[in-house]
């Protein structure tokens, strides 16, 4: 089972964010240098989530506002002492956490800290991602989400970019199909439409330029690990 945490929009220009891994606690605070940061401190990290908000908490003796720490079912999202609730919202149900409080995520789940921070916590099972649009198709008319679909092509996505450039190719062919059997009526969904398209070509143009290549370099990693992320974040969000 995997368990990470990102900022649920995306982050504020110039700040370089990631997946947090939930692997051991994560602690969320706001750092107290007079620059509202948001960061999650891990076991051996500390990590600009690249949002912005005076009104999260800081630490208190040490310990963070809020905790979140895997559990044998998912998440488990602790208010240590986050003077503001934590709302945490899921498919099913949207409820408060005050001060001492807890409860358990074991899907897609949304977290509202502070005003205006809001982050995903996502718990994926260790079932191996199917890939190819026929097969998930063919999940699809078993009752799997569109959600559930996205978070499955987005993995195989961050896959296939350490893997070729021929690989990428044809999982970003695949979401390109998904997105449009799936549309949706806001302008990040166009934006999506749009980066797909462009990055469709620039692997074309990768695959059969002058100067081409069959593996891709650190920078494009990155840019289809985000691609991925904006992907899940838009579907989860439906």
């Amino acid at each position: 089972m995997n368990r990470y945490l990102l900022p649920a929009d995306d982050a504020s220009a110039g700040a370089a964010t990631r997946r947090v891994p939930i692997e051991s606690p994560v602690g969320i605070y706001r750092i107290g240098n007079g620059t509202y940061t948001v960061v999650a401190e891990t076991t051996d990290d500390l990590l600009n989530l690249g949002v912005k908000d005076a009104t999260v908490s800081r630490k208190t003796a040490g310990q963070p506002p809020i905790e979140l720490a895997p559990t044998s079912r998912g998440i488990g999202v602790k208010n240590h002492g986050s003077t503001n609730p934590i709302t945490l919202r899921t498919t099913m149900k949207e409820q408060e956490l005050r001060i001492g409080e807890s409860a358990h995520v074991n899907d897609d789940c949304f977290i509202q800290i502070g005003i205006n921070v809001e982050l995903q916590a996502t718990v994926e099972n260790d079932e191996p991602a199917s890939s190819g649009t026929k097969q998930a198709a063919q999940q699809g008319q078993g009752g799997v989400s569109p959600a559930a679909h996205a978070r499955t092509i987005a993995t195989n996505l961050r896959n296939a970019s350490d893997s070729s450039v021929e690989e990428a190719r044809a999982v970003v062919d695949e979401l390109r199909t998904f997105v449009a059997d799936h549309p949706l009526d806001n302008r990040k969904y166009e934006q999506v439409c749009a980066k797909l398209d462009q990055i469709t070509a620039r692997l074309e143009s990768k695959a059969t330029g002058l100067h081409n290549t069959d593996t891709l370099d650190a920078e494009w990693q990155a840019e289809l690990e985000q691609l991925s992320d904006r992907i899940e974040h838009l579907y989860v969000r439906g």
